[in-house]
């Protein structure tokens, strides 16, 4: 079977989604070419649920994921824009 599908053909196919939201995009980045999605939702669960505050026991990686998070939230933007 040849099908001559442009890369536009199947992007449409697929769902087209723009996100304007810096850890909307790290988030998705991550789940597609680093962790199973199911490992990235067992964390977010987790991190949800914990009781605060966390108190971290190695501070300079506390700190660094303190300044990457901060980094995140500062280039947040109006998130998913409703195209698909």
């Amino acid at each position: 079977m040849t099908d001559k599908r442009t890369n536009e053909e199947i992007r449409e196919r697929s769902g087209h989604v723009t996100f304007n939201n810096a850890l909307e995009v790290f988030l998705y980045m991550l789940m597609r070419d680093h962790l199973p999605t199911g490992k990235v939702e067992m964390i977010v669960t987790e991190a949800v649920n914990a009781p605060m505050p966390v108190t971290f026991t190695n501070g300079w990686l506390a700190k660094y994921a303190n300044d990457l998070a901060s980094s995140l939230i500062e280039n947040e933007g109006g998130g998913y824009n409703g195209e698909d």
